[in-house]
């Protein structure tokens, strides 16, 4: 199994969840690339941006307020992959919370978890604070995807360390407009609006204390095989920001797979074969380079013929074809969709 496989296991489990919503998956990932017949082809790569543009999609098609919460809760637990064995099998809580931190970018690079401990006085039980911080790009995360990755946490954490650590709070983040009574109800968990972030609060008076039934040599297996994981998920994407950085610094549209080969001292041939080993081509990663400008230029109101010029493109016609091709919307709509997002953020 590659790196590759786990995020695309995790994202095909993802769309067969979204269907059983009562989701069109066809219409939720269409113009997306690696996909063929509704789901993420094997060894396929779905970058961050597209990813988002699936979640938005999603939330726009759906009448339900807490979708985000019930995807996390239906979420099929094999589906991410290496962690299982990794989590069933750790030797504590804490180092079980450090290892979700640690590989959440080998599912999704979308954002990870960070933790405070707190305590207000000697009295109270010992409390973490764990927090979701969501990866800076053009296009922000949906609120309903950021929940389902907190539900879905909040039930792995329910059903691996039973009464060890207890769940007490779920916490979202002020301006966000979600129906934080159903929430509540439906993860059975007390609800508060507070800063800037999901996530939720953990009572840890035993969470150092070790968890039944796990075996120390699947866990060193598993997390010897996690790390090789992720060091290869690493050196694979700082390959890719290096050819990212060829393209945004060379003409964007105009940019040529065998002017980079040559700029990297490779063979064109090379050079393809190291972006299929990473699940990419050079005009998927140049359409994700344009992708995240246009995006961008978007968010500032510049017009899409600035936009045109900016890329590189000699035509605007040829701009508006990539850009239907891209996003499946005009530009006037997609800018629409951002501001409803940012809106999202500010409604009372």
């Amino acid at each position: 199994m590659s790196h590759l496989s786990i995020a695309n296991v995790w994202v095909n489990s993802l769309l067969r969840t979204l269907h059983k919503q009562g989701l069109d998956v066809s219409a939720i990932v269409a113009g997306l690339p690696g996909f063929e017949q509704g789901a993420l082809r094997h060894r396929g790569r779905l970058d961050l941006i597209s990813a988002r543009q699936l979640w938005h999609t999603a939330a726009r098609m759906s009448d339900d307020s807490v979708l985000g919460a019930r995807v996390g809760l239906q979420q099929d637990y094999r589906s991410i992959g290496v962690l299982a064995p990794l989590l069933w099998h750790c030797p504590s809580v804490r180092l079980a919370l450090e290892h979700v931190a640690t590989f959440q970018t080998l599912i999704s690079e979308n954002g990870v978890f960070h933790y405070d401990q707190q305590r207000t006085n000697i009295a109270a039980p010992a409390m973490l604070r764990c927090r979701y911080e969501e990866t800076p790009a053009p296009l922000a995360a949906n609120p309903q995807q950021i929940l389902s990755v907190v539900a879905g946490t909040i039930q792995y954490i329910r059903n691996l360390f039973d009464q060890q650590v207890v769940v007490r709070t779920l916490v979202l983040p002020e301006g966000v407009a979600l129906d934080w009574r159903e929430l509540s109800d439906l993860l059975n968990l007390p609800a508060k609006v507070s800063g800037d972030r999901f996530g939720f609060d953990l009572d840890i008076t035993h969470i150092d204390s070790s968890i039944a039934g796990c075996d120390e040599t699947l866990y060193q297996l598993s997390l010897n095989y996690a790390c090789q994981l992720l060091n290869s998920k690493q050196a694979g994407s700082e390959r890719l920001l290096r050819i990212q950085g060829y393209i945004a610094n060379h003409g964007l549209a105009q940019a040529r797979l065998e002017s980079c080969a040559r700029a990297l001292n490779l063979h064109p041939r090379n050079l393809q074969r190291q972006l299929a080993e990473q699940g990419a081509s050079f005009r998927q990663l140049k359409e994700e380079v344009l992708k995240g400008v246009t995006i961008r230029e978007l968010n500032l109101k510049t017009p899409p013929e600035q936009i045109a010029a900016q890329l590189g493109y000699s035509e605007a016609s040829a701009f508006y074809r990539a850009f239907r091709s891209w996003f499946d919307v005009s530009p006037s709509q997609l800018a629409q969709h951002t501001r409803l997002d940012s809106q999202a953020h500010s409604e009372p």
